[in-house]
């Protein structure tokens, strides 16, 4: 049956409302009615359409074709889920649940679930508990359990959807149901289920379980990252050794490249079945067709090998031919593809897959399924694994053998029901618990149940509720049920703590025997724990061969053998710990370790009367091993083992220490009992009764005296050691673990709350308690203080004298903290790291922390006297944040007037503050918004002391604040003018009532529009539309219209809609849906045409309307001033210069540097953006340190790249030598260091801490932090969704999942991040503690990919929205300290390229540093920020097929003197010239390369492939769909490797001496002999072709040609690749700068940055150009530094800078494009930009080159590439005039249809004015002015209203006219008719009869119908429908009212011309000129014209720049072989330097 939507969602409302029904009712489904609703719900996998809008009939018109007819059923669908919601916010739930299922639930079919239950069934397969993770309504739950084939199986089912989980809960109200995700299980269940079976859900979402995703397995990280595999990893841990898991899941588990999923699994399991399903079999259920897997595993974790079905199943595997992924398996074992026919096709995401298809629909699916899983499990299945729980039968021990009889073992054996835990009370089982729970009717009584401790009745409802574990019911008989609950046999040292402390006796009953080898397991209670008693003593054995009877029985050992009574152990809480080895009879001592609370004691001997047990109980004892005696020597050596400063070093060590003190105890008990019988023997006898003592002496006896009692002893005083409350308030430092002290005890926290603890009591010995309290004292003292302080900023003298107290005593008395016997003791304290920190090595001692001295979380040096007033007001900013002239006198010995004197020009008054400002930080910032305040100010108090001189003394305040206004004036930037400016439609500073009154004028309607600044959304809303509306910009598409008002939002948004079109059906008859790219393209130029037209429109505006305009501009983009910071008047009292130039030869400091610097120190940070080898890392290291010496930053940090932080750290070491430096080495970040290390920033008041970027990265950051980050990204995820649903975007299922996916990933993250803190919250430090208060970022251009949010999803070149962890981590740190401050920078970023490639870099930049500037600027996400800033192209390009595509990118950028100013604000920019760094010139010289004829024969198969897209012609496979969507840029990189050498495409090809490699070779060894005597250096850089060993590359071509064709020694050669370690790295470097190695090959990534061997180059070779401006910047970087001794000595002070260029090759394309690129991010950073609008160019890494453009450099013929543009200029002019032409066309019908309509309409209303008036003229009214009825009817003789009534009624019901109008009478001489109707109803054909009056029309009343049940009504029928005519004339009138008022728009529209008719005849003629000159061109010359043409070429002057202010700065330069100027440095030719008015030819001869 095929999947029938509408009838699937009106089931699954239905079953909806049955559940919410139900759950009202507090009960479960009961009858079969109920039952039969529920589970008719089939999910709403295919039903994505319930995401629309449905609120409101409006909404319809919003939904498509295909989907109107599920409207309906959606609004009802809502509206009860929203009237059985409790608030809107359970409401949202619901439909947040809903949105997710869309795209995973797609349910089973009954019949496949039951071939999987039924076949397991039939191998033997029995289940006593059942996990299904993803149950859905529960049809594997049905199957597996009908017909009560696994009575009192206990069911566990996961279901995450909260509507699917009220279903199922209603259907099985008897199993437990979680409504959450299956992550959320509890760890208690690993290795609890029998079998899990579900059809998990598909897709590659990410998983909130952190466990998984911070796994060492590699395996179980990438299943965290997708939901399917997850499922199978998950579904393994959770069954227990031997179980099964039976799971339906995408092929994507088995198809999948990576094989770590399959390995893992394999790993732990065997391979029972793996059955591929076809591709229908969702078909009926889900409307799906998806192609799917059965997957059937059984746990075996011992497992030693794989077998050959595993090998294959691990491996996955692509056909070459159709490039379809599949699995070896299924090519091994074919039989196990379920189909009867396949094809190659393509999945539901539109790659390359297999199509099977069943022709038997779900039957034969089922039937075969079922056949080829009887075949599998007969194979695989190990039944023998499965029955025995994975458990081995126990091997007898060798040395106390126990000869207990045991059953045999049947085969196949059914497992008893005596194990169930659902049993009937008759049952053997039961009533052993019945029997043992009568011994002990007040205890808790666990019963041990094959691997289970289980909970019956009473007792389980109490444990529930104290541990939290679940609690069911089952039933005991037809009318009773008994509470169960239990958990497994191991978490019994987790559960049975949390039960004494409830203050619950607990009796443990333990099984005797193998449930599997036995039909009745015998049970018997071992040990009793009750809490709050005193321990049972035992009487001390005395040294008589037989001991005193002992009041009570004692349990003693036995033989095996022997049976014994039951032992009861009574304690007060804690275990009682003999020597009895079981783990639970010790406790953890104070270290962490196991010993026994007491002294050990002997256990006396049985006694031989011990009552039998019942022959029902079998008494098995916990074995004691016996242990032979240790010799004198082992005792010696053992015993001396003691914990406290000699403990053992592994587990052999420790067993043989407590035998040793266990002998040793017992030697000293027999030597006190050997004394005590001598002291009895020599002083008396004494005699015990009861408690009395009476001693023998010696002496006379007294009849009738008392004897003498022996004065009682006290005697032990019994401590209680219970866990108890904890009596004191929780502090900041308590957490679960933390050593405190109370009632004079010692212990540890235990579940600890806001509210309170639980006090845990340590049974110590008196000098460890000692230890123990003077550590707890200490430890929270130092918390204590280290909290003030940081909260307060005020130091806490008090708390620091009593904390160097307490350590000094600690010291003295036990010794440091950090001393090996005392660190273990410390660690078991929660705190105990935080502790050892106080504590830091120096010269192999430990010293006190600075917190000791003096607060290290914040900075209290006082500054008491200064030299100069400069200092003095540095000094008041940083004490007070302000100019404070009476503190400054105080420190410079100078009056207030002298200071205001001597800092003129530096400070300014500012009347607003009241108060004096430094310029940088009055003449900063927003000048404009200042000068009005001042402004106001000034004359608001001249106005208010007019008339009263000198009143209250202001005057002197009012001139100094004129001074100040004068300076703010003369400050303020040049006004833009509106000419200047370039708008873009959609800023969000431009009001919206200015957007609305542009948007009336173009609708010609009132048109209203709001933006929400929250959701950064636009709304647009008319109050009514039109045909400008609805005709001349409307889009109609096939399955919905997009009319002005939809586009408007898009043009306000810059975005397109996504149309879509059918491109035919499917097999089950649904379209198949692909992009309509000529309606998007039509849809682009009415967005276009709106966009554009408002610029057009704000030129027509009012010159006072332009002028406020334009004034709001420059008030809140051109209002900043950067100041002019000189920082020449610093003189940095701690930088010792003379070790600087003793080690780097550094003398003196730039003034760049010291301006800089006095920029970083003014503004708390900013950018550093100097160019490489400007002295960027001095800045760095002296900025750190002056704003930690001027208190500015207590604690900066340096970060910076791995392989240059060293030099960091001994550059500042050099600038400081008494600085302290925290230097962070490999050592310091290894795990076992990483948390001290952490600890030592934490504690100590560092100057600097330096670390590599990947440390950073290490350092946790604040959960709270990441936290409220990650929320806010994830919030938008849900906003973007919302506004693409407003804008009219058909949601597509990929839009959805990819929206659902980000929004799972990032819950993922959060849920990961959050475990990781709490797995290490109490152990580590996070950024926040550290105290860290500003970061140094060292190449900062290494973190810009940074997370963003954008709607731009399709557009190219914005990168990776989702950014990098690395980029996160700094984002986490930056907002902690800009939170901590409340301002923005709070970090420094150093770089030479911080715009590396594009300007949208810029505002990921702003990000990082500047969030609260960007609020103030309404930018609050990456699309308002564009809608300034940027401005979108897209380019509709005809692809191979010949099919319009469409490519988008932000390639133009506007407003950029703004941007610069922004950006110029916190920046310092200089290049070297501007430094005056002593360093080469650049002297680029492009080396021109003639193709090989090899090449030349591959280019034209390029051209072929480029426009045919056949791969083939490369000698490839076919391009896949994917690979076809990259066609440009697999042909660009083609390209790439062609231009750089043919074996780089084909291994197999020829060496040419012509080529690139053999030029390279040539070039570097004549620099090589030319500087041979300098020992001249060279660089050769290429990213492709790169050195590999065993591999040709093109590194090692070269180095071969070097050296077998010029004799350069291989040895001076080298590759930095081969370096791989740091050490090997810097040696290359040593040896390059010493000329030991002459030529050095590397790629930018390696070679780029992070390398200083520049004192001896003298050439850089590129043999390719990398794709940014900023890599060739860093390259060239290497060579062009200061330090090149050899370059400016002996080459002219020059580095030659080789560009290889193979012509008709991209080389030279790419390097111009290059070039230009980086010219203007230089203009833009300095300032001296000319255009307001900036080209990007249209060519990137990602998307690779134009295929027009492409065609025309590979022809080399550069006319060509003039043409190519041109062509594509003409297509899609000539496409918008056919669009356009189209829309007329319509217009002109929709003109046609309204004229024709007003027409019919004039005539309707003329003859229906004749007809009322004839009926005026003849009807007859009654005194009220009712009309009388005057009705006759033919063939009725009666006239009276009853009889004409009931006639009527007659004929309605009995007349049957088969369709034609039929005469039965007439009023006031109007005919009155009757015509029959046929309708279907419930299948049955039934006759309705109408009446008509007739006039000029036919008219009604109620539709024609009479009234049944009143005769009046039904004769007045006909009078009414007369009376009606005047109302019908007026609606007509109104109706073509409204037409008309159409008409001249639509006449307009008509009328309106293409605006680009004269643009493409000029380009066309334009084309024709071109052709005929490329004719021309072609045609054969003579020899000499072509050699005067040569000249020509080489003298080509670059195009100069227009002065136009809007005119573009084009990056893409329109000829790619034109040279520049030689003024630009660039020349063609050979090495070294050329005459100015010379070129030499590039090739092979000089």
């Amino acid at each position: 049956m095929a999947f029938n939507r509408l009838q699937t969602m009106r089931d699954n409302i239905e079953a909806i409302r049955m559940a919410f029904s139900l759950g009202v009712k507090g009960r479960g489904a009961q009858t079969a009615e109920e039952i039969a609703v529920l589970r008719k719900y089939a999910g709403f996998g295919g039903l994505k359409c319930i995401l629309n809008d449905a609120n409101e009939l409006a909404d319809a018109a919003k939904w498509s074709k295909s989907d109107i007819e599920l409207f309906a059923p959606t609004v009802e669908l809502r509206r009860l889920i929203h009237d059985y919601s409790r608030d809107d916010k359970e409401f949202n739930r619901y439909m947040e649940s809903l949105k997710a299922s869309t795209l995973t639930a797609f349910y089973t079919d009954s019949r496949i679930v039951d071939a999987i239950s039924d076949a397991l069934k039939y191998q033997g397969v029995e289940i006593k508990s059942f996990l299904e993770p993803s149950a859905g309504q529960g049809a594997f739950i049905d199957s597996f359990l009908r017909n009560d084939r696994y009575p009192g199986a206990e069911v566990m089912a996961y279901e995450k959807d909260l509507l699917t989980g009220k279903i199922l809960s209603a259907l099985h109200p008897s199993i437990l149901t979680r409504i959450e995700g299956f992550e959320k299980i509890e760890s208690d269940f690993n290795g609890y289920f029998d079998v899990a079976a579900s059809n998990v859900p598909f897709g590659d979402f990410a998983v909130a379980d952190p466990a998984y995703a911070v796994s060492k397995e590699i395996g179980y990280r990438q299943a965290s990252k997708s939901l399917h595999n997850y499922f199978f990893l998950k579904g393994l841990d959770q069954v227990r050794e031997g179980g099964l898991i039976a799971f339906i899941t995408s092929q994507g588990v088995m198809n999948a490249a990576s094989p770590f999923i399959r390995m893992e699994l394999v790993k732990k399991s065997d391979l029972v079945a793996a059955l591929r399903l076809p591709n229908n079999t969702f078909s009926d259920n889900a409307g799906t067709d998806v192609g799917s897997d059965l997957i059937i595993l059984q746990k075996h974790t011992g497992k030693k090998a794989l077998s050959a079905d595993e090998e294959f199943f691990i491996q996955s595997v692509v056909d070459r031919g159709t490039k379809v992924p599949g699995n070896k398996f299924f090519q091994a074992f074919p039989q196990n593809v379920i189909c009867t026919d396949a094809k190659v096709g393509t999945d539901q995401y539109g790659k390359p897959a297999i199509v099977y298809h069943h022709g038997g629909g779900i039957d034969g699916i089922a039937g075969d399924l079922r056949k080829a899983l009887d075949k599998s499990l007969h194979l695989r299945l190990n039944l023998e694994l499965y029955n025995s729980n994975g458990i081995k039968p126990p091997t007898p021990d060798p040395v106390t053998p126990t000869p207990t009889p045991t059953p045999k073992h049947e085969a196949k054996a059914e497992t008893p029901k005596v194990e169930k835990k659902s049993s009937l009370p008759n049952t053997p089982l039961m009533q052993q618990y019945q029997e043992m729970k009568k011994k002990h009717p007040d205890a808790v009584l666990l019963f041990r149940v094959g691997d289970f401790y289980e909970i019956f009745g009473k007792d389980a409802v109490i444990a529930s509720e104290i541990l939290g574990i679940t609690l069911t019911r089952r039933q005991t008989g037809i009318d009773s049920r008994i509470e169960l609950a239990g958990f497994p046999h191991h978490a019994l040292d987790t559960y049975l703590p949390k039960l004494v402390r409830a203050g619950k006796r607990v009796a443990i009953c333990e099984q005797l025997e193998d449930p599997k080898l036995t039909k009745t397991p015998k049970h018997k209670v071992v040990e009793t724990v009750t809490p709050n008693q005193p321990p049972k003593v035992e009487p001390k054995p005395e040294p008589k061969p037989e001991p005193e009877p002992a009041p009570k029985p004692t349990p003693a050992p036995i033989e095996p053998t022997k049976a014994e009574p039951s032992k009861e152990i009574e304690t007060d809480g804690s275990p009682d710990y003999t020597d009895n080895p079981d783990p639970r009879l010790y406790a953890y001592n104070l270290f962490g370790e196991l010993e026994p609370i007491g002294k050990p004691r002997r256990q006396p001997k049985p006694a031989e009367d011990a009552p039998k047990p019942k022959p029902s109980v079998e008494v098995k004892d916990i074995p004691v091993k016996k242990f032979r005696p240790l010799s004198e020597k082992e005792l010696e050596f053992y015993g001396s083992l003691n914990w406290e400063d000699n403990p053992p070093i592994n587990g052999f060590y420790e067993t043989m220490m407590s035998i040793a003190h266990r002998q040793l105890e017992e030697m000293r008990l027999e030597r006190e009992a050997a004394e005590a019988a001598k002291q009895v023997a020599t002083n008396g006898e004494t005699i015990q009764e009861g408690d009395t003592t009476i001693q023998r002496t010696e002496g006379d006896f007294i009849p009738g005296r008392q004897p003498r009692v022996a004065t009682q002893k006290p005697g032990p005083v019994t401590v209680d050691m219970s866990p108890r409350p904890f009596s004191e308030d929780i502090q900041f430092f308590h957490h679960n673990g933390s050593m405190v002290v109370q009632d004079g005890l010692v212990g540890f926290l235990s579940e600890v709350r806001k509210s309170g603890a639980t006090f845990n009591p340590l049974e110590l010995k008196p000098e460890q308690a000692k230890r123990a309290m003077l550590y707890v004292t200490l430890s929270e003292t130092y918390q204590q203080l280290y909290n003030y302080e940081a909260e307060t900023h005020e130091p806490s003298e008090h708390l620091r004298e009593h904390l160097n107290q307490y350590y000094d005593e600690f010291v003295e008395k036990y010794g440091n903290l950090n001393e090996k016997q005392n660190v273990k003791f410390i660690l078991m304290d929660a705190n105990g790291r935080d502790a050892l920190a106080l504590e830091r090595g120096e010269n192999g001692r430990f010293v006190k922390s600075d917190i000791f001295d003096h607060p290290v979380s914040f900075a209290i040096n006082e500054v008491t006297s200064v030299d100069t007033p400069m200092e003095a007001l540095s000094a008041s900013l940083n004490k007070y944040g302000e100019v404070n002239l009476e503190y400054m006198s105080g420190l410079v010995d100078m009056n207030k007037d002298s200071l205001v004197d001597n800092l003129e020009g530096h400070i300014f008054y500012n009347p607003l503050v009241e108060n004096y400002e430094i310029k940088d930080r009055f003449i900063a910032g927003n000048v404009v918004a200042k000068a009005n305040d001042v402004r106001a100010w000034i004359e608001r108090e001249e106005e208010r002391i007019k008339g009263f001189p000198g009143y209250d003394g202001v005057e002197p305040f009012i001139a100094l604040s004129k001074d100040s206004l004068k300076a703010l004036e003369e400050a303020r930037p040049r006004r833009i003018e509106f000419d200047e400016l370039d708008f873009n439609f959609g800023e969000r500073w431009i009001p919206t009532g200015i957007y609305s009154a542009y948007m009336s004028y173009l609708f010609h309607t009132d048109v209203k529009i709001a933006y929400s600044s929250s959701m950064d959304e636009y709304s647009a809303e008319a109050s009514r539309k039109n045909m400008t509306i609805w005709e001349e910009f409307c889009v109609r598409g096939y399955y919905r219209t997009y009319d002005g008002m939809n586009l408007l939002k898009h043009a306000l948004h810059n975005t397109v809609p996504d149309i879509k079109k059918s491109a035919g059906k499917d097999d089950n008859g649904n379209d198949i849906k692909v992009p309509d790219n000529e309606a998007i393209q039509l849809a682009n130029t009415k967005i276009d045409e709106i966009r554009n037209g408002f610029s057009e429109w704000l030129e027509a505006q009012s010159p006072e309307f332009k002028e406020k305009l334009v004034d709001l501009y420059n008030d809140k983009f051109n209002c900043f001033v950067r100041p002019q910071y000189d920082g020449s008047h610093q003189i940095f009292p701690d930088l010792n210069m003379k070790l600087l130039g003793d080690r780097y030869g550094i003398h003196s400091i730039y003034q760049s540097q010291m301006d800089c610097i006095w920029m970083l120190k003014q503004n708390g940070g900013g950018v550093c953006d100097h160019e490489v080898g400007t002295g960027k890392t001095l800045i760095m290291c002296i900025a750190a340190h002056e704003m930690k010496r001027l208190g500015l930053a207590h604690k900066p940090m340096i970060i910076g790249l791995k392989a240059n932080v060293a030099e960091i750290a001994m550059t500042y070491q050099s600038a400081y030598p008494n600085a302290r430096i925290l230097f962070a080495d490999e050592k310091s970040f290894k795990a076992d260091n990483r948390v001290a290390f952490f600890n030592q920033i934490k504690n100590n008041d560092y100057d600097c801490v330096i670390m590599s970027h990947d440390q950073f990265g290490k350092i946790p950051q604040s959960p709270e932090m990441q936290q409220q980050i990650l929320q806010a990204e994830l919030d938008t995820v849900e906003e973007n969704l919302e506004v693409l649903k407003q804008q009219g975007h058909d949601v597509s299922r990929g839009m959805l999942k990819g929206l659902i996916k980000r929004k799972e990933n990032l819950t993922a993250k959060i849920a990961t991040i959050q475990y990781q803190m709490d797995q290490n919250r109490d152990a580590v430090v996070d950024f926040k503690q550290m105290g860290i208060d500003h970061i140094f970022v060292d190449e900062s251009h290494q973190f810009k990919n940074l997370m963003f949010n954008t709607r731009h999803d399709r557009v190219a070149g914005l990168g990776n929205s989702e950014g990098s962890q690395r980029a996160l981590n700094l984002l986490y740190a930056i907002r902690t300290i800009q939170e901590r401050t409340g301002k923005d920078l709070g970090a420094t970023f150093l770089s030479g390229t911080t715009i590396s490639n594009s300007l949208t870099e810029l505002y990921l930049l702003f990000k990082y540093l500047r969030p609260n500037e960007l609020e103030r600027q309404e930018i609050r996400c990456f699309d308002a920020w564009a809608a300034i800033f940027a401005k979108k192209t897209t380019d509709f390009e005809f692809n191979v097929t010949n099919h319009i595509v469409a490519k988008e990118r932000f390639r133009y950028f506007i407003k950029v003197p703004e941007l610069a100013a922004f950006y110029n604000e916190i920046t310092d920019y200089r290049t070297a010239e501007d430094v005056g760094v002593d360093r080469p010139m650049k002297n680029e010289i492009l080396h021109n390369i003639p193709p090989t004829p090899q090449q030349e024969a591959f280019i034209e198969k390029l051209m072929k492939f480029a426009e045919s897209g056949d791969a083939t012609i490369l000698g490839r496979a076919p391009l896949s769909e994917t690979e076809e969507k990259a066609k440009m840029l697999i042909a660009t990189d083609y390209a790439r490797k062609m231009a750089l050498d043919m074996r780089m495409i084909d291994p197999n090809a020829e060496d040419d001496p012509n080529n690139k490699a053999s030029h390279c070779a040539k070039m570097i060894a004549e620099y090589y002999r030319k500087y041979d005597a300098q020992r001249g250096t060279q660089f050769v850089f290429s990213d492709l072709g790169t050195y590999k060993p065993g591999e040709w590359n093109v590194y090692s071509e070269i180095k071969r040609k070097l050296i077998e064709d010029y004799g350069i020694p291989a040895h001076e050669i080298r590759f930095i690749q081969e370096c791989k370690t740091e050490r090997s790295r810097k040696a290359v470097i040593e040896a390059m700068n010493s000329g030991n190695v002459r030529v050095l090959f590397g790629s930018t990534t390696m070679l780029g940055t992070g390398v200083n061997a520049q004192q001896r180059c003298v050439a850089v070779h590129h043999l390719d150009t990398p794709w940014r401006p900023s890599d060739l910047q860093q390259r060239d970087g290497r060579a062009v530094r200061a330090g090149n001794e050899i370059a400016k000595l002996y080459a002219d002070n020059k580095v030659d800078v080789i560009i290889y260029a193979v012509e008709k090759s991209l080389d030279s394309y790419k390097f111009n494009l290059l070039h230009c690129k980086a010219t203007f991010i230089d203009q833009l950073k300095s300032g001296a930009l000319g255009a307001r609008t900036i080209d990007e160019g249209a060519m990137d890494e990602k998307n690779g080159m134009n295929f027009s453009e492409y065609m025309a450099i590979l022809s080399g013929n550069t006319d060509l590439l003039e043409k190519a543009k041109l062509e594509k200029r003409i297509a899609a002019l000539e496409s918008e005039r056919k669009a356009h032409n189209k829309g007329i066309s319509d217009s002109k019908f929709r003109l046609q249809t309204i004229s024709h309509d007003i027409a019919n309409n004039e005539a309707a209303i003329s003859r229906m004015k004749e007809d009322a008036a004839r009926y005026a003229a003849v009807v007859q009214r009654d005194k009220e002015g009712n009309p009388v009825n005057n009705l006759t009817i033919d063939t009725c003789n009666l006239r009276d209203e009853q009889n004409m009534g009931i006639h009527l009624q007659g004929l309605a019901l009995k007349t049957d006219t088969h369709g034609q109008y039929k005469r039965i009478g007439e009023v006031y001489g109007f005919p009155i008719s009757i015509i029959s109707e046929r309708n279907l109803v419930d299948g049955k054909e039934t006759v309705q009869n109408r009446f008509v009056v007739e006039g000029n029309y036919k008219y009604k009343f109620n539709n024609g119908f009479i009234a049944m049940s009143d005769t009046h009504a039904a004769c007045m029928n006909f009078v009414n429908a007369l009376e009606k005519i005047p109302g019908i004339i007026v609606q007509y009138e109104e109706r073509t009212a409204k037409l008309k008022a159409d008409v001249p728009q639509l006449e307009a529209i008509v009328a309106k011309q293409w605006g680009k008719e004269d643009e493409l005849k000029q380009l066309k003629s334009d084309l024709a000129a071109l052709d005929r000159k490329i004719t021309a061109a072609l045609a054969p010359k003579q020899e000499e014209q072509d050699g005067e043409e040569n000249k020509q070429v080489n003298t080509v002057e670059a195009p100069t720049q227009a002065n136009d202010t809007k005119k573009s700065m084009v990056a893409e330069p329109t000829n790619p072989y034109q040279r520049e100027p030689l003024s630009s440095r660039i020349i063609i030719g050979g090495c070294g330097a050329t005459s100015p008015r010379e070129f030499r030819a590039a090739g092979p001869k000089l």
